[in-house]
């Protein structure tokens, strides 16, 4: 998702049901320590229910390396990055009765279900 899109999606909600907090963070990537993605997220309640949803942004995997053990299944998988190109992915979570999150499907959120 693009800065625009993702600047309309926020105004959106807010417009709809009012944000109750935003955040942006910077951190590392699990499996590269030396690069960076940024966290991007809001959290706003509708119907008495709890969400939030994150715009990560961070370098673009240009390859999926998979080293397999001698049993034949995958023991771990090693990305390849490109630390120039960046991509996003947009994720969505619930809020469960415990206070901890669930991430949801974009039609979750919009059935509320």
């Amino acid at each position: 998702m693009n800065d625009r899109a993702w600047g309309e999606l926020v105004d959106l909600i807010d417009e709809q049901y009012a944000i109750d907090n935003s955040n942006r963070r910077e951190e590392s990537l699990e499996d590269d320590k030396k690069l960076k993605q940024t966290v991007e997220s809001i959290e706003f309640e509708k119907d008495n229910i709890k969400y939030r949803i994150e715009r990560i942004t961070g370098p673009r995997i240009i390859d999926k390396k998979t080293f397999y053990s001698g049993h034949g299944s995958a023991n771990r998988i090693q990305y390849v990055y490109d630390p120039e190109e960046t991509s996003s992915r947009v994720v969505f979570y619930k809020q469960l009765a415990d206070g901890h999150y669930n991430e949801i499907s974009p039609e979750d959120l919009m059935s509320g279900t």
